[in-house]
């Protein structure tokens, strides 16, 4: 299997700013494979209203999996399987959906009931080189060549961790792979709280303490927790890290470009932090 996506900050919901969620891509961008084996308990088919012009369908699925024990919760997932289906790990098990919840994102399942472990960097490399390998009229995106690792995951060296975020968007965001006491991303400062082997991050203080009182309200109507949306930073297992930015561009794919450039120049130009 070659490279694939996952993120677990970049997303405001509040299963993803308590660690409990990871979204997962595949190698090729469009097929699901199962991250475990186990039966098939539960697929429903529900509709959204949330606002997102990137939606191509209106609706999502809910996917339960029991696996030694474990109930584990798959969304964005137009499912080939049924009730009382057995799967096996990697499987192909649906195509994901581009709905309300995630136009705009890179093609992902969520998922939760997973343990989630992060591991100390193993290898740091801020310099942030990357090529641009696809543009849209909406957004565009790059792969970062000289990334960072921590365990398994490789991702945008920053503040001695992995990048992991939507900014200025999400209001908050992870330092993959170190506890670290300053977080700077592009120019703006924010407020960090060290965890084992990750730190979170927030715009301003009492932002993550709050959030299912407040910023969660916002996520659910497809508003701005902090800022519009500029670019979102997520890992990879394997394959090349990438990041999107949510702007047009006149850069062409192939084109080489230093994303610390990049970033520092949108985030100024948003005026928050």
């Amino acid at each position: 299997m070659t490279g694939f996506l996952v993120s677990f900050f970049s997303s405001g919901f509040p299963s993803h700013v308590k660690k409990r969620a990871i979204d997962i891509s595949s190698p090729d961008m469009e097929t699901f494979l199962s991250p475990v084996e186990g039966v098939v308990t539960k697929v429903e088919k529900f509709y959204i209203g949330r606002p997102n012009r990137f939606a191509k369908v209106n609706y999502d699925y809910l996917i339960f999996i029991e696996s030694k024990g474990r109930k584990v919760k798959v969304l964005h997932v137009e499912p080939w399987v049924k009730e009382g289906d057995y799967v096996k790990k990697g499987d192909a098990i649906g195509k994901f959906l581009e709905n309300p919840y995630t136009g705009g994102d890179f093609p992902h399942a969520h998922v939760e009931g997973i343990p989630i472990r992060f591991y100390p960097v193993k290898r740091y490399d801020p310099r942030g080189a990357g090529e641009v390998v696809k543009v849209t009229k909406d957004y565009f995106d790059v792969e970062v060549k000289t990334y960072s690792e921590a365990g398994p995951y490789r991702g945008l060296g920053c503040c001695g961790g992995l990048l992991n975020a939507s900014l200025p968007y999400a209001g908050y965001g992870g330092i993959i792979g170190a506890r670290v006491g300053e977080v700077e991303v592009g120019g703006v400062k924010f407020f960090p709280h060290p965890r084992r082997n990750y730190t979170l991050f927030e715009s301003y203080p009492g932002l993550i303490r709050r959030w299912e009182y407040e910023a969660v309200f916002k996520v659910l109507e497809g508003r701005p927790v902090f800022g519009q949306a500029f670019f979102e930073a997520v890992l990879s297992v394997r394959g090349y890290p990438m990041v999107r930015f949510f702007v047009k561009t006149e850069l062409k794919e192939g084109e080489e470009v230093d994303l610390w450039e990049l970033i520092s120049r949108g985030m100024k130009g948003n005026g928050k932090g």
